[in-house]
């Protein structure tokens, strides 16, 4: 393999060209880049259905530091992509979309994860699960470089029996879309207090992998129960270090479980949950050794990108470049992937020449 040659820090910018990457937590309609938004609201207008093309151009675009920096600015974002996808058509453009922009970005593995959603008269919650996963089929053929995964989301705040319902079609489309559908993702407004703990036992029977959003806000109790449940991986862990609104205890009982944690530094950043990039927990966790990957959460509604993110990391706490390379491949093991899908991504990204 070519191994690049020019000092790394500081006068190196690290771009997609010079690593592979995994994206191991990215939200589907968080994802949709202001011209994905732009094109779905111009189709419902062609279409007669109710879109604004006046209020795309002013409100569909990335969340700016200290302009939208709230958890509540991000998923007004969500309802907004939400609109613009309220049908199997526009599912599948959107999902096109977001993977081909990965793709470009020199991502070779990509897990998607969404909440079903019915529209009444639009479609049914497996309709809209179909239209993405026909939608990776299709990128197959287009972006053959890429692997794409989904992972079903089960939203906190919508309760109980949404969530039951979400899980009984994840196990029921795990059954005929076992290439794509691989796991369960524990998401949504991290102040409702439900972590579904005995849905979740459900999953693992049924053979779903499950990824949990976890420590977004100080909850030290839900905390501990996601923590001794033991999902296959963590999402942001955010206020689990005592500098960070945990706690010595929380941080030893995470740093034990040796769970992989999923981290999206900017989503942290815009959203407030952590001050700024040279606080974010990532420093913690790498030098303790734990597992993590980098990932960008909602790419579209945070202006960022996979390679952005580990520009961010490099800038911040001078990361090499064959330590981001490191990070980059050994996020292959905490994928949700086959044990034989891992061995080709493993020698995709072995054999790759760097320029």
């Amino acid at each position: 393999m070519h191994i690049y040659q020019k000092p790394f820090w500081p006068e190196f910018i690290l771009t997609s060209v010079y690593c592979n990457f995994e994206e191991l937590h990215a939200h589907l309609n968080g994802s949709l880049s202001p011209g994905t938004l732009l094109k779905l609201n111009a189709l419902h207008n062609l279409n007669g259905n109710d879109g604004d093309a006046d209020r795309s151009e002013r409100q569909l675009q990335p969340m700016e530091l200290g302009d939208q920096n709230s958890l509540e600015a991000c998923f007004k974002m969500f309802s907004i992509a939400h609109e613009l996808t309220s049908a199997p058509e526009y599912v599948r453009i959107a999902t096109e979309h977001v993977i081909r922009e990965f793709h470009d970005d020199n991502v070779i593995y990509l897990e998607l994860r969404s909440t079903p959603r019915a529209i009444q008269g639009g479609m049914s919650k497996k309709e809209y699960i179909e239209a993405i996963i026909d939608a990776i089929r299709a990128s197959e053929v287009s972006y053959p470089k890429i692997m794409v995964k989904f992972l079903i989301s089960v939203d906190r705040k919508r309760g109980y029996k949404d969530a039951r319902e979400n899980i009984q079609l994840g196990i029921e489309l795990r059954k005929k879309y076992a290439k794509y559908v691989v796991g369960i993702d524990l998401s949504g407004d991290p102040t409702k207090e439900s972590a579904f703990i005995e849905l979740l036992h459900i999953c693992r029977e049924a053979g779903l992998k499950i990824a949990a959003h976890c420590a977004e806000v100080p909850n030290p109790v839900e905390v501990k129960d996601i923590l001794n449940f033991k999902p296959d991986r963590l999402g942001h862990c955010t206020c689990i270090h005592p500098n960070l609104g945990g706690s010595k205890e929380l941080l030893e009982m995470l740093l034990a479980s040796n769970i992989p944690v999923e981290l999206c530094p900017t989503s942290n950043v815009k959203c407030g949950t952590v001050p700024n990039y040279e606080s974010h927990h990532f420093q913690y966790l790498y030098k303790a050794g734990h597992p993590i990957s980098l990932s960008t959460d909602d790419k579209g509604v945070f202006a960022t990108s996979l390679s952005k993110e580990y520009e961010y990391i490099a800038e911040h706490f001078s990361i090499g470049l064959s330590d981001l390379r490191k990070i980059a491949r050994s996020a292959i093991n905490y994928t949700f992937a086959s044990d034989v899908e891992k061995e080709k991504l493993a020698a995709l990204f072995d054999s790759t020449e760097y320029f």
